[in-house]
């Protein structure tokens, strides 16, 4: 199965014993495995953790959710830019959107599968 690499927003990790105890399980929320590596991007802020991602995600168990998209426009559009925000989650794009602020912001429903 094919991996891929990407840092992950962790808020502050004050050290490498933070980092060891919250890391795993930041990285298990996105259906990935933390590679050991952090830093910190902003001081006493932010630091990212690098963790290894599939490609594609398997196993008998799905959960949907909705996620912010930007405001989309139409039905062509939501179904254009829908399966890219999804992927970016790590997930698929399920068809489903709506408008929540006129103008400013919708959903699209996502499918995470486990």
């Amino acid at each position: 199965m094919a991996t891929y690499k990407v840092n992950i927003p962790a808020g502050p990790l004050w050290n490498n014993d933070d980092a060891q105890e919250k890391a795993p399980k930041i990285a298990a929320a996105h259906q990935g495995k933390w590679t050991g590596q952090w830093n910190t991007v902003v001081e006493s802020q932010m630091s990212v953790i690098e963790v290894e991602l599939n490609v594609e995600n398997s196993g008998g168990n799905e959960f949907k959710t909705n996620v912010l998209s930007g405001p989309l426009y139409s039905n062509d559009e939501a179904q254009k830019v829908g399966p890219a925000i999804a992927a970016s989650y790590g997930a698929e794009f399920t068809g489903q959107w709506r408008t929540i602020l006129e103008g400013a912001m919708s959903v699209i429903e996502i499918k995470y599968t486990f």
